[in-house]
Formats: C-alpha cells, sequence, structure tokens
C-alpha cells in the first residue's frame, strides 16, 4: 500500500504560471540553439586545410579581427542562465505558495461507501505513528453512561496503547470522513480465554449515525441466551452481505458458528433475528477459520466465524446497545 500526495496548479495559477513558464523555457532552448550553431560554424570555418598561397601575393600582416561567433556565443549562454533564473523566480506581486494546492491524501484501503456509520459500515484505522494502518468492520452502535456516543469492533484492528484514528468512506467523498479514535483496545491472542475487543468513541454527531446493521435491519436488544444449533449471522465490509450459520460451541467469551468470512470482516456485528424481523446483538467477529486449509490466511474465505461475547463488556465498560432507531441514518 503506497499513500500518494500530488501537488496541482490552482485554476489561477494555472493559467499566468504555467504560460510563464512555457514562454520562459522556449527562449532558454532558443539562446542555446543559438549559442550551439555559432559554436559549430566557428569550428568549421577553422577546421579547413588552407590553401598554399605565395608570400609574394600576402598582405601584410594586421592585427587579428575578433571573432563575431564567440561573442554571440557567449551572449546566448549568459541569455539561457538568465531564462533558466527567471523560470525559478516568482513575479513581486505573486505568492507561490498560492499558485500551489495539495491534492488530498486517500487512504491506502478502498473501503465501501456508507450513508452513516453503524454496524457493517467499513471503517480505516491508521495507527498512531503513522506508519500503517488496517481495515475493519464497525460492530454495534454504544453509548456511555454520560450519553458519549461510540462502537465496538475487534481490538487486533489496533495496536493496544494507541489511541488511533478512525475514518470511514462517508458517501464516496475524499478524504475520508474522521470518526474519531480508539479509548479502549483489548487484544490478548487467540486463545478461548484470550480477549480481542476494541472501543472507539464518535467525535460528537458530525457524521450521520444508525444502529440497523447495514442500515436496513433494525437492533432491538442484546441476546442473553445462545445454545449450539441456534442460528446466527453476521456482517463484514469485505464478505458484504450477510453470512450466518449454526452455533457450533458457546464459551464464557467466545461462541463458534459456521458462517463465512474473510479478511477486513473482523469487528463487524454477530447477531441473531429475530421473528419480528429485527436483530438481538450477539457479539463482535474476530477471527474465522478454514479446517480443511488451516493456514489459508486471508487467501481464501473462512468456512466458520469467532466472535467475541459483547454482553460482559458492556457490564465492564458501562455501556448499552443504541436500539430501537429507525432503519434510515439520522
Amino acid at each position: 500500500m503506497v499513500r500518494v500526495c500530488a501537488l496541482v496548479f490552482t485554476d489561477g495559477g494555472l493559467h499566468l504560471a504555467g504560460l510563464r513558464t512555457v514562454l520562459l523555457l522556449l527562449g532558454a532552448m532558443a539562446s542555446v540553439t543559438v549559442a550551439a550553431m555559432s559554436l559549430v560554424l566557428n569550428r568549421i570555418k577553422h577546421s579547413g586545410q588552407p590553401r598554399q598561397v605565395p608570400a609574394s601575393v600576402l598582405p601584410k600582416p594586421s592585427r587579428p579581427p575578433r571573432l563575431r561567433g564567440e561573442g554571440v556565443t557567449i551572449t546566448a549562454l549568459i541569455s539561457a542562465g538568465v531564462f533558466v533564473v527567471a523560470i525559478w523566480v516568482p513575479p513581486k506581486d505573486s505568492d507561490p505558495l498560492q499558485d500551489l494546492t495539495p491534492q488530498p491524501v486517500l487512504s491506502p484501503i478502498a473501503l465501501p461507501s456508507a450513508s452513516a456509520i453503524g454496524p457493517g459500515a467499513g471503517i480505516y484505522v491508521e495507527y498512531a505513528s503513522g506508519s500503517s494502518g488496517m481495515g475493519c468492520t464497525a460492530g454495534f452502535l454504544v453509548r456511555t453512561s454520560t450519553g458519549q456516543p461510540g462502537f465496538l469492533t475487534a481490538g487486533h484492528c489496533n495496536r493496544p496503547g494507541n489511541p488511533s484514528r478512525v475514518t470511514m468512506n462517508l458517501g464516496g467523498i475524499l478524504p475520508y470522513a474522521m470518526l474519531g479514535r480508539f479509548s479502549r483496545t483489548i487484544n490478548e491472542g487467540s486463545g478461548d480465554d484470550q480477549h480481542d475487543i476494541g472501543l472507539i468513541m464518535l467525535d460528537g454527531e458530525s457524521v450521520p449515525q444508525t444502529s440497523a446493521i447495514a442500515a436496513s435491519l433494525p437492533v432491538s436488544g442484546v441476546a442473553t441466551d445462545l445454545w449450539v444449533g441456534q442460528q446466527l449471522c453476521k456482517y463484514g465490509m469485505t464478505t458484504g452481505h450477510e453470512e450466518c450459520g449454526q452455533v457450533l460451541d458457546i464459551t464464557g467469551s467466545k461462541v463458534v458458528f459456521a458462517a463465512a468470512g474473510q479478511c477486513g470482516d473482523s469487528g463487524g456485528p454477530v447477531y441473531a433475528v429475530q421473528s419480528d424481523g429485527t436483530a438481538s446483538a450477539v457479539g463482535i467477529d474476530i477471527r474465522g477459520g478454514n479446517p480443511l486449509n488451516p493456514r489459508a490466511g486471508c487467501s481464501a474465505p473462512a468456512k466458520f466465524s469467532v466472535a467475541e461475547l459483547v454482553q460482559p463488556w458492556l457490564k465492564t465498560w458501562n455501556l448499552t446497545v443504541v436500539t430501537n432507531e429507525a432503519a434510515e441514518p439520522r
């Protein structure tokens, strides 16, 4: 992934500075051409063999005239130098900083466009060091005890201890919209008793929010009972659609279910669809696997998914899941 930052001329600077530069360059090229032709002609003139003429007919020696070609050459070279210097010296009535406008820096990861931040939206996490980042999926919207908005995601999307910057592709407009920063990061590993979850606090209400999964499936509450064989679903930005499967295993902090997934789905919502067409929050997608190809990594979709249960963290961090909102973003 490579960041590209280009400089472009503004509308005003393009016509004035651009035309000036072109004319000066043409003048410099013309001067250099004159100088080169003069040198070539002088060499041709003096390189020929003189005829043998009797001394009696030779005129008396006189003061040798100066070569006009050498003067022309020196003058042309000086003119070319002046032209080149003039190209880089801005006129007195212009500010060079006003002629250049930096193009917005694009995020190194292409995120799907979304109309609001909510469960299932793609996010880009730029590490606090600025060296690199990671694409993940937003989980359930939450609020603190004081009403501050935020959302859950996978802890491994961030580097522990760093308040990494988080952005999203809001309506296809560049640069990506600033959402907030990580306030909590738990990334202990991939063991059954090791946790993986993070909390991002939103910077006010500047970005539209929706509690609905993929802005279409409303969240009505938090699931309290889980059992093996139960149907659970997930939504990730890379997969781009809902994937569902039966619960295979349940621990004190994790649930494993037979739903496919891909890298980039991490942090996305895991939920149970209710009979009334709403969803109950279950967990945050943290990883997946393929028993037939355990070392596939990101080269192949996972056959099952693992989620960190959200209910314990809602209690630990004193959070509530945002529910009972319309599917349309506000």
